[in-house]
């Protein structure tokens, strides 16, 4: 799979994604250096999920008017610029009173990413022949999997390095270099239609929730990632601490082998699909199924187990079938619509996981916190149930269809 717009469009999005967990960090370590305020903490994962949930919505506006490399390029150009600001700000005039401003940059930062992530994942099938379009996102997959998960271990050892100040100035550099990176993404869009053009505001704005609604497919799947949503924030570490400590009985460092051990597993399955793609994609219906049984069965295990070394057993496996059930998903979807299409649904499914994740994260600390850390993970295991039965009763539609995308420009 040799596209040189590809590389360079997985480099770029792997710079910005590295970036985004570093200057989170900085965020973080700024804000309670400041206030010493957990509360003041908290709310920066809040704005920052909440701007995403506005951005996504109101991307489909230039989706309609704008090429998909443009608003890729354009919104992480706008983003450098922003953190440069945000950096400029923090180092000189940050203080308890003006964290209102920082929360606002914090917010139009995300905003803008609720119109690069689907118009990246668009642009793939795009850029890769569709034989080859599996592996492309078992590709893209892994490596943004392993920048997620090892950027936070990365950005506290920087954080302790640089301090503050400097990791923010990295991550500039890392989003300078981005936006550099994408410049040269070369992909050949069709033009609008003139219909596209009169579509109204608000048609535009909900073309893909009806695309979704009104397609057996792509309803089926989003059903998946919605109750997959609500399932996993037990995975954060607000549930997991507790659950080491009370439920294990084992100290905090844990939490770095249970992340450790949930990387493997997604870094693994990346290879795996990477590397056995033709088979995935001949079975894909049934890596999709055995999949959401699977992350089913293990989070159960993995909330009404006492031992920390089955749990990590437990977890790495978790993190194995679930890349496997994602990479599946995406690769469904980019079969069944392209185009500007794909990048609205993109954009639907980006709000509703991070609105379904915000309140979910919510709902099951209150549930921790009034009953106990099992009946949590118990709740994450109901929704995955759910979400498998459903898969199976729809099985005939999660599959790969014979005769090209359903829904095109």
């Amino acid at each position: 799979m040799k596209n040189k717009s590809f590389t360079v469009l997985v480099a770029g999005q792997s710079l910005a994604n590295a970036g985004d967990v570093f200057y989170i960090v900085a965020l973080i370590t700024s804000v309670y250096a400041v206030t010493h305020s957990l509360f003041y903490v908290s709310l920066v994962p809040v704005i920052n999920m909440l701007g995403g949930f506005v951005g996504g919505l109101f991307a489909p506006l230039l989706i309609d008017r704008y090429p998909l490399k443009k608003i890729l390029f354009h919104s992480q150009f706008v983003k450098t610029c922003l953190l440069l600001v945000l950096t400029l700000y923090v180092s000189s005039l940050f203080s308890k009173d003006s964290m209102e401003a920082v929360y606002i940059l914090i917010f139009f930062i995300m905003f803008l990413d609720g119109f690069a992530n689907p118009a990246s994942s668009a642009l793939i099938p795009q850029l890769v022949p569709e034989e080859s379009l599996l592996k492309a996102n078992s590709l893209m997959s892994s490596i943004q999997t392993f920048i997620q998960m090892g950027g936070w271990a990365a950005g506290g050892i920087l954080a302790a390095l640089l301090h503050a100040h400097g990791l923010f100035l990295l991550t500039c550099c890392l989003y300078g270099l981005s936006t550099f990176l994408l410049a040269f993404v070369r992909v050949k869009e069709q033009q609008r239609s003139e219909r596209e053009g009169k579509e109204s505001t608000r048609a535009s704005m909900f073309e893909g929730w009806r695309l979704i609604a009104g397609d057996k497919r792509l309803r089926a799947l989003h059903f998946t990632l919605f109750f997959g949503s609500i399932a996993s924030p037990v995975w954060v570490s607000s549930i997991l601490y507790p659950f080491i400590d009370k439920r294990l009985g084992v100290g905090t460092e844990w939490w770095g082998y249970i992340n450790a051990s949930l990387l493997l597993g997604l870094f693994l399955a990346g290879i795996l699909a990477y590397r056995r793609s033709a088979f995935i994609h001949k079975n894909i219906q049934k890596v999709l199924l055995g999949g959401g049984f699977m992350v089913f069965l293990l989070t159960l295990l993995f909330g009404v187990n006492v031992n920390p070394f089955l749990a990590l057993l437990f977890i790495g496996t978790y993190g194995l079938f679930e890349e496997l059930r994602m990479i599946s998903i995406h690769t469904i979807i980019q079969r069944v619509v392209r185009e500007r299409l794909l990048a609205k649904v993109y954009a639907v499914q980006s709000s509703l996981i991070m609105l379904t994740f915000a309140i979910s994260t919510l709902l099951m600390g209150m549930l921790g916190q009034r009953y106990s850390i099992v009946v949590v993970f118990m709740v994450a295991s109901v929704s995955l149930c759910i979400s498998f039965v459903y898969l199976m009763i729809c099985r005939k539609q999660v599959t790969l269809p014979i005769d090209g995308p359903s829904f095109e420009e």
